[in-house]
């Protein structure tokens, strides 16, 4: 009898460690951990990005779509529809039709799905190239928070975003997130600080 209890319990132990570890983690950084880190992002190239902005020439309307409760909670007004270009549904604020892709932009996958969603965000696109690759997002903050500024890859996958003292860079391996690194920075975009997540 007593032999099944601890074979009860083990075997919940494990089931519970199991199941922390899909969950992902964050690791807090101080300014000379998150040094160390910065290379392996590019960063110097992320923050140049963030600092040259992007002149906005069409306006979208975005269908928010919220994380799955596993995902970890990031800066500002995210949501994972951002994650990738081709998953946020928009259409060009001057037309009552969806656009038709260009066959540059269907290659691509930078073009925005057809489909216009019921409660859509209005937000701004940049469609040229950037440091970090092709296609600048600027989504409104809710209730006076600020603007989400989100820069994305060729491929259409989000590099990274900024959002008031914070730049909010993804690894990604494939088509699935490796790693998320949050950076506090001071005025002039010098790393302060900041903390990792690491998926399972």
């Amino acid at each position: 009898m007593r032999t099944r209890f601890v074979v009860i319990i083990l075997f919940c132990f494990s089931f519970s460690l199991f199941a922390e570890n899909e969950i992902g983690e964050w690791k807090e950084y101080g300014l000379k951990e998150v040094l160390g880190r910065l290379k392996f992002y590019a960063f110097a190239k992320i923050a140049q990005s963030v600092r040259t902005g992007a002149y906005f020439d069409q306006e979208l309307y975005v269908k928010e779509t919220p994380c799955a409760h596993d995902f970890p909670v990031l800066e500002g007004n995210f949501q994972c529809a951002l994650l990738k270009v081709s998953t946020f549904e928009a259409k060009l604020a001057e037309s009552s039709e969806p656009a038709t892709p260009s066959a540059t932009s269907t290659t691509n996958g930078l073009t925005p799905n057809k489909t216009i969603p019921s409660i859509p965000v209005k937000a701004k696109w940049y469609e040229g190239r950037t440091l970090a690759g092709k296609g600048v997002l600027s989504l409104p903050g809710k209730e006076g928070q600020s603007d989400l500024k989100l820069f994305y890859h060729t491929d259409g996958r989000l590099s990274h975003y900024s959002y008031e003292d914070k730049i909010v860079v993804f690894d990604w391996k494939g088509q699935e997130l490796s790693t998320i690194l949050t950076v506090k920075v001071d005025a002039k975009l010098r790393p302060l600080g900041g903390k990792e997540y690491f998926f399972p």
